[in-house]
């Protein structure tokens, strides 16, 4: 296994908090959406960069004494702030004793994905998600050459947790489905994270009996997607209840929102409902293996 310093620091982190609930960060304008937005006085106040950015260092310090990893969305971030906010974005996770991981599902050829690895290094990003699907050589190789040489973390991508997911993913390729195929090959060439949807707690057990009991799988999906936590920790964690990561993005970042509450208590709401979803993770953990 590749990056095994960033697997025990993360086992390390999730026993010191009780947790490993990762809470992901999706920093949607009103321009994009109707719910689940960063507050518009924020934006009107700093404008939309630095609107973001105060949305996004108020959450992580609100939520990181009940999470073991923070997890950047690439696809929300990567467009309106600068390799400076990036860089203070990180550097705040890293200060509540976080791990910083970029869900930015790489899936280019070596030299492209080579130059992003160059930046998302040099931001201070502990770990990243990656699609294996442009295959090993010239492909996903220099991500495993990336997680050897700077002991990282790198999440294969094997089954997502929309329902388009069935469309090619669960296809069945020499006589196996497609997500079986990916967890496999990526367990062989070393991953030390594996990407399976919350909603998908059939996958979580096979990929789980693939890759053993120290590799780490990284689950979204829970809160509107309508993934059930419980059943994904009994079939997704390892022999000792762990190994198992639950993201969660929405239901945490716009807390206050779906409590009711006013936009000033947007990081009060999220440090709340962050601390809720552990406690109710726990419980659901405690009752799978008792």
């Amino acid at each position: 296994m590749l990056g095994k310093g960033f697997v025990e620091k993360y086992y390390r982190l999730s026993r010191e908090k009780d947790s490993f609930l990762c809470v992901g960060l999706d920093p949607a304008t009103a321009s994009m959406r109707e719910r689940f937005i960063v507050p518009k006085p924020l934006v009107e106040e700093f404008g939309v960069s630095k609107g973001i950015k105060k949305f996004c260092i108020d959450i992580i310090e609100a939520v990181s004494p009940f999470a073991p990893v923070i997890k950047p969305n690439a696809q929300f971030l990567a467009y309106p702030l600068s390799f400076r906010d990036l860089c203070e974005i990180v550097d705040k996770i890293h200060e509540g004793d976080c791990l910083a991981l970029l869900d930015a599902k790489l899936s280019d050829i070596r030299s492209s994905n080579q130059a992003a690895l160059y930046w998302i290094n040099e931001i201070g990003f502990d770990a990243v998600t990656f699609n294996p699907f442009q295959g090993y050589k010239d492909g996903t190789d220099v991500i495993y050459e990336w997680a050897d040489r700077f002991d990282k973390g790198v999440f294969a991508l094997c089954r997502m947790s929309n329902p388009g997911t069935h469309d090619y993913q669960s296809m069945v390729v020499n006589q196996e489905p497609l997500y079986i195929r990916l967890a496999r090959d990526a367990f062989e060439k070393g991953a030390n994270g594996f990407v399976v949807g919350c909603t998908a707690t059939h996958e979580l057990e096979e990929v789980r009996r693939i890759i053993g009991e120290e590799r780490l799988i990284l689950s979204p999906g829970m809160g509107p997607q309508g993934g059930d936590p419980a059943v994904a920790i009994k079939s997704g964690a390892n022999k000792n209840g762990e190994g198992l990561i639950i993201s969660s993005s929405r239901t945490i970042d716009y807390a206050y929102e779906m409590l009711g509450w006013s936009w000033e208590r947007f990081a009060e709401a999220a440090a709340i409902q962050a601390d809720a979803e552990r406690r109710k993770l726990n419980e659901y953990k405690i009752k799978a293996f008792r």
